[in-house]
């Protein structure tokens, strides 16, 4: 039997391509390797040669070498081999963490600080992130140090990765690239790093200001501008033209805003669950329960509604921020593969009823109420796919005096955030959903040494316990013991059930609000070209023979054409201008919803911690109880004979 559809829990539900009415608009991922190993984990081998016979090492540390021959958690590249990497040229650097600096005498500092932290020759990974914090260096920076050094699985550092990782700190902290390559290019000039609450050292690889009031360079941490998009680097010159061009334009436009008071009240919430029996005889098909409280309605629809409604929204809304949907798929369906598409569907609708332009849509309040089955009433009530900019009537001059004069400067670095910021919340789904495993793990353990504790309970009592009163007491402490474990399993499992509905679908859902803008962006650049110059060449030429014939005897029927044409002209150039300003607002308006939302990130962690606690507290609860059971168990000896 054929089967249509998926959607990957722990991947990107933005693997596959969609052959969509407007083309290929649900683009293929840049993850679309669902990170079904570790992307943390080993990517590719570097070959490691030493640079001369003279850096021999002793044993010890060639088995610490062995630790790195592979890359470290995340992929490493320096940006400067992009240009070769295009022409197919393999630059792999015959080195790594731990034999970059073999050969290189290092500044005292560097031994005085493994001195002070190394525990039997070795830095944990938690120690190391606290050193590198105090070099008051950026978290990203931080991140790229440890994923460069920290060899795959491993939980601490050897001497010479931990030499490495303070040359890479100095590196960060005098602008230099952090990377291994950039790193063995200076490996013959290596500072000393400035760390917090000690004494700064001039490097010899940057010339320092000595002035000591200096004012503190513009960076994206102590300079946002009121249009700004959180996050975004600007200049002090450019915030001065960008404060100056906003104080004109909001004395010029009367301090018109956009009202944004409406978006986040009275949301709605939509549950989608799958019907217990599936349809049809050849192609079965799974029906899904749509349910929303505040309509009142429960309705029945299929994957194919929901693809359905998602390409009457792209052709209705094609320059807003529409979600993606769980790719189709052709086999086998179990029960894993159901819930995972059914989260999938879930997000997909949410997302739709909480966005204040499209929950308003009368297609979307007639998939969400529509009783009978939703592809005969589409068939019989077509509706209309013209694009939201000819469906409604607007202001499109208080639209212009509501649009940034910097929206494109605002857009290319908002798009550079969206991009990095895509690529962190699939790696932070994929830790959560690790965490949560371990975490199920756990539990079962709980279950099973439980069981297997009860079983040694009743065998103590069938062959042994039954003619000694105290080894009765112990098994007593057996089955206890085996009680608690059962119910800290039950407490687990709980909090699996917690986690995988409340923070990692939170995560989830943030991601593909990053990726419908990404896709939002991609389908601007496809769509709103429009023709405006060609138009305008065209009228200056049809007047220009009209001044020439105008007048001529003969010529009247020719110039009346000429006339018509202009203006067709001018009415046409007129709507594409006023297409352009519509696309422009709605950019920013999409721009300032996914700005609003990290109020969004802020109540997912709020929540996350406050479960958290409530469930550490239930398991606290449950070992304290377990405590004075466990200490009544008999432990003197001369009491079993």
């Amino acid at each position: 039997m054929l089967y249509e559809d998926e959607d990957p829990l722990g991947n990107s539900i933005f693997d596959t391509a969609s052959n969509s009415i407007l083309g290929n608009t649900m683009t293929t991922s840049m993850f679309s390797s669902g990170y079904e190993e570790d992307p943390w984990g080993n990517h590719m081998n570097t070959s490691i040669i030493p640079s001369s016979p003279a850096a021999a090492i002793n044993a010890s540390t060639a088995n610490d070498m062995g630790r790195s021959f592979t890359t470290p958690n995340l992929f490493h590249r320096d940006t400067t081999s992009d240009a070769a990497d295009s022409r197919g040229i393999n630059n792999a650097a015959p080195y790594n963490s731990t034999t970059v600096l073999s050969g290189i005498r290092l500044p005292e500092m560097y031994d005085q600080l493994f001195s002070q932290y190394q525990r039997s020759g070795r830095v944990s990974l938690s120690t190391l992130n606290s050193i590198l914090s105090k070099g008051k260096i950026s978290a990203q920076q931080i991140e790229m140090i440890m994923q460069i050094v920290v060899p795959n699985g491993a939980s601490y550092v050897t001497q010479s990765e931990f030499n490495t990782a303070i040359a890479l700190l100095a590196c960060a902290q005098n602008r230099i690239d952090v990377s291994l390559q950039s790193l063995y290019r200076n490996r013959n000039y290596l500072p000393e790093p400035s760390m917090h609450n000690a004494e700064v050292v001039k490097s010899p690889l940057k010339v320092m200001d000595d002035n000591p009031i200096a004012p503190e360079p513009t960076t994206k941490s102590n300079y946002q501008s009121k249009t700004a998009y959180p996050g975004m680097l600007t200049s002090s010159k450019e915030q001065q033209r960008q404060q100056q061009q906003q104080t004109e334009q909001e004395q010029a436009n009367n301090n018109k805003t956009l009202d944004t008071n409406h978006w986040f009240q009275h949301l709605e919430e939509i549950t989608v669950t799958v019907a217990p029996e599936r349809e049809g005889f050849i192609f079965k098909h799974v029906n899904y329960i749509v349910t929303n409280e505040k309509r009142s309605s429960i309705v029945l629809r299929r994957y194919s509604d929901f693809w359905w409604l998602l390409e009457v929204l792209l052709r209705r809304y094609p320059f807003r921020a529409l979600p993606n949907l769980p790719p189709k798929k052709l086999g086998g369906r179990d029960a894993t593969f159901l819930e995972k598409r059914r989260k999938g569907l879930s997000r997909f609708i949410n997302a739709i009823i909480r966005h204040p332009v499209l929950r308003q849509d009368d297609i979307v309040a007639r998939f969400l109420t529509e009783p009978s089955e939703l592809s005969a009433w589409r068939k019989q009530n077509p509706p209309n796919l013209d694009e939201e900019f000819k469906r409604k009537t607007h202001a499109i001059r208080d639209l212009d005096d509501m649009t940034p004069m910097n929206l494109d400067e605002q857009l290319q670095k908002a798009r550079k955030r969206v991009s990095a910021g895509i690529n962190h919340y699939v790696n932070l789904c994929f830790i959560m959903e690790r965490m949560i495993r371990r975490m199920h793990g756990q539990a079962t353990d709980f279950s099973r040494y439980s069981i297997a504790l009860n079983s040694l309970a009743e065998a103590e009592l069938r062959y042994h316990a039954g003619e000694c009163r105290n080894c009765q007491h112990v098994v007593r402490g057996y089955e206890t013991v085996a009680k608690h474990m059962q119910t800290e399993s039950s407490i687990l499992e709980d909090q699996v059930g917690n986690a995988t509905d409340g923070v990692l679908e939170n995560l989830k859902r943030f991601r593909d609000l990053l990726v419908s803008f990404r896709d939002l962006d991609e389908r601007r650049a496809k769509l709103s070209v429009n023709q405006t110059e060609m138009i305008s060449k065209r009228v200056a030429a049809n007047r220009n023979k009209v001044h020439q014939n105008k007048g001529v005897p003969g010529l009247e029927a020719e110039v009346e054409k000429l006339e018509e044409s202009i203006r067709a002209d001018e009415m046409e150039l007129t709507l594409q201008q006023d297409r352009e300003i519509f696309i422009r607002f709605c950019m920013w308006s999409e721009l300032i919803y996914l700005h609003k939302q990290q109020a969004f990130v802020s109540s997912l962690y709020q929540n996350y911690v406050k479960d958290s606690i409530e469930f550490s507290k239930l398991r606290a609860t449950n070992w304290r109880d377990l405590e004075a059971p466990t200490f009544e168990m008999p432990t003197n000896v001369e009491l079993f004979e």
